[in-house]
């Protein structure tokens, strides 16, 4: 067998190795990347509930500190 056809054959392996851990290496980071985003969704959402119940309970106690004349 010809060296250079040895070399090349090797050199093209390796180089598809390389686009191939690129390749899933990428479709990792999507994944991950998902993941984290749809879990910060989560907590933004959740937040935002709370943050509507708090303003709702404080209007609540203003509206009773009114009606008792504390204030």
């Amino acid at each position: 067998m010809d060296v250079t056809f040895i070399i090349a054959v090797a050199l093209a392996t390796v180089i598809m190795l390389i686009i191939i851990g690129l390749i899933i290496a990428l479709a990792y980071y999507k994944w991950r990347t998902t993941e984290l985003l749809s879990g910060i969704a989560l907590f933004v959402n959740k937040n935002r509930e709370l943050e509507a119940k708090i303003d709702e309970l404080l209007s609540e106690i203003r509206r009773l500190k009114k009606e008792k004349g504390i204030d």
